[in-house]
């Protein structure tokens, strides 16, 4: 990555000199999106609807894409970014049918939140540490390292005795898995350039909805195939990680390797890690899902567990804010004139990057918007298996609709972001049709038609997908580049927590709907009910009181996506309050 050049401070429009006015013609408002040369924006008085964030002129233009990859190079590189990303979110979606007849073999129905949200919980607590890692060390290698820490997670789960070495698999995993999603979208800003960064960026993150068509639909023919089971799900990762790393090892190029801080001394690079403040994350987290996981279904929020936990978790946040708020900013100069100087920070979140009003109100966007999605993707294998009485192949299927539209969605989106040069509008469009298809969701029951939950799949995924990767983009055009790294980490940080908050929160929900529902079936073994999991539910109720059972289901699945709904109206409002920025492909006339 190649240090910015030296700029001097801004100054009003009217006392720059002819020749500086010559090459940059004064505009009203710029970002910071001119990320190759790490220019920051001059203040503006007062800030326009849309705001023109200008890429290098046409005079530069050969010289500044001759920074970035092309042709061949180019290709093999994002396929190589494109591939590990679809592990990370194959890994997520491809167990969504499997659990069922996970929960089944490990009598497991109560661990259930934790398959999905100890794989989140172990992203987010370190992505922050990679970010530091990506701007202190070599990428490639950083990129490699996270890699095999995803595989040596996923062979613990397919080798997992039982559901405790299951979940210690899921943590490992999750925890090289920050490493990987984090580490393309860092690449793929050193590699393209800007105007071309939508498309590619949507090319990556259609990955996760590749992810969520073929995942739910491999978990189910390898749960429903008595030779594979559903084991296959995590050795599949195998061949996919190997792809990657053997085409990043041979084509990743030696001149991007370097890091924006790799000069620093070792010692001051260890101690800018943030390992101290990781950890009190980690427990943090651990103590805010263990008392959502608890409260109301496992013990009564009354209980002194459920107390406790909430009030370690409320002792511990304190404690990691107030040392990321005494952890202060510290400049190294990058030239010998001190004319441009590198922020770099010991804080694990830098709270000068965070209050950026973009990064802040996309971090808040992303966090709410993947709680909802996950908690979709999660409870709708429920509703086929459990509530229409599909076997895992079937519900898998029949799940397609949401999953391939999140596909399309993204690369439609991505295209038209790179050819108008407008983000905002999409986030807007993309929030509002995701809540209304939850919404719809919401409204499904045991006989309804194939129109219905198809439709409305399509809906919720094509909201979904339109918006997924619009706040890492916005990150990169609101930040120079030597921040780009750990606002992108701050955005996959709230997509992570987001997703293993929402999800604890649905399916506390769901557990308790389910449990009170149930209980008011006279005639029927609960106990023997839950621990069924919601597969072959036939096989422990009688026929005469399957359909109510059923129906319990379905009343418990459908405040699930409430949930969902909820999350997406919030986000929709915060995506109101984005800096409504435009990447221009030319100097402005």
């Amino acid at each position: 990555m190649q240090v910015p050049q030296p700029t001097s401070p801004a100054t009003p429009a009217g006392n720059r000199n002819s020749q500086q006015s010559h090459e940059n013609p004064p505009v009203e408002s710029t970002s910071n999106a001119d990320l190759d040369s790490g220019e920051k924006s001059p203040p503006a008085d007062v800030e326009p609807a849309l705001q023109p964030a200008l890429l290098p002129d046409e005079g530069s233009e050969d010289s500044e894409s001759d920074k970035y990859l092309h042709g061949t190079p180019l290709i093999l590189m994002a396929l190589s970014l494109m591939i590990g990303v679809l592990t990370v979110a194959l890994d997520n979606s491809i167990i969504s049918t499997a659990i069922p007849k996970m929960t089944s073999e490990f009598n497991s129905l109560s661990d259930v939140p934790w398959y999905g949200t100890i794989y989140l919980l172990a992203q987010m607590s370190f992505q922050p540490t990679f970010g530091k890692m990506y701007t202190f060390f070599n990428l490639k290698w950083i990129y490699l390292g996270a890699g095999v820490l995803f595989e040596v997670g996923s062979i613990i789960c397919a080798a997992a005795p039982n559901s405790a070495a299951f979940i210690l698999g899921r943590a490992v995993a999750g925890f090289g898995a920050s490493g990987l999603y984090c580490g393309s979208m860092i690449i793929i800003s050193q590699i393209v350039e800007m105007r071309k960064r939508p498309l590619f960026l949507g090319i990556i993150s259609s990955m996760f909805g590749v992810a969520s068509v073929i995942g739910p639909a491999l978990g189910g023919v390898f749960t429903h195939s008595e030779r594979l089971t559903w084991r296959f799900c995590f050795w599949i990762n195998l061949p996919l990680g190997g792809l990657t790393g053997a085409i990043i090892c041979f084509y990743y190029p030696a001149t991007l390797g370097g890091a924006v801080n790799k000069d620093r001394p070792l010692k001051q690079k260890l101690l800018g890690l943030g390992l101290k403040s990781a950890v009190i994350l980690t427990a943090t987290l651990v103590c805010l899902f263990l008392a959502l996981q608890w409260g109301g279904s496992v013990y009564p929020w009354r209980d002194s567990r459920v107390w406790g936990c909430l009030l370690g978790f409320g002792f511990l946040l304190i404690l990691f804010s107030y040392i990321q708020v005494r952890q202060k900013e510290e400049y190294e100069a990058s030239s010998p004139n001190f004319q441009y100087l590198a922020k770099t920070s010991s804080a694990l979140i830098p709270l000068r990057i965070l209050s950026q009003r973009s990064v802040l109100l996309g971090c808040l966007f992303s966090c709410l918007f993947q709680g909802a999605m996950m908690t979709q993707a999660y409870h709708l294998p429920f509703y086929f298996q459990a509530v229409k009485g599909d076997d895992p192949q079937e519900s898998g299927i029949n799940i397609l609709p949401h999953g391939v539209t999140v596909s399309i969605a993204t690369l439609i989106s991505g295209t038209a972001m790179t050819l108008s040069g407008y983000y905002v509008p999409f986030m807007w469009f993309g929030a509002a049709l995701f809540t209304t298809g939850g919404g719809l969701l919401y409204t499904l029951s045991q006989s309804s038609p194939i129109g219905r939950w198809f439709g409305f799949q399509l809906m919720a995924g094509a909201g979904y997908g339109t918006t997924v990767q619009i706040p890492i983009f916005a990150i990169q055009v609101v930040l120079s580049t030597a921040d780009i790294p750990l606002g992108t980490t701050m955005v996959i940080i709230a997509q992570s927590f987001g997703g293993a908050v929402g999800l604890a929160i649905a399916q506390n929900v769901f557990q308790n709907f389910l449990s009170l529902e149930l209980n008011k079936i006279k005639g029927i073994n609960v106990a023997a009910v839950v621990a069924a999991g919601g597969v072959e539910l036939e096989k422990v109720v009688p026929s005469r009181l399957l359909a109510l059972v059923r129906d319990a289901f379905q009343v418990a699945i459908a405040n699930a996506f409430l949930v969902a709904v909820g999350l997406g109206g919030v986000a929709f409002l915060a995506s109101l309050g984005m800096e409504r920025k435009r990447i221009n492909k030319s100097k402005s006339s």
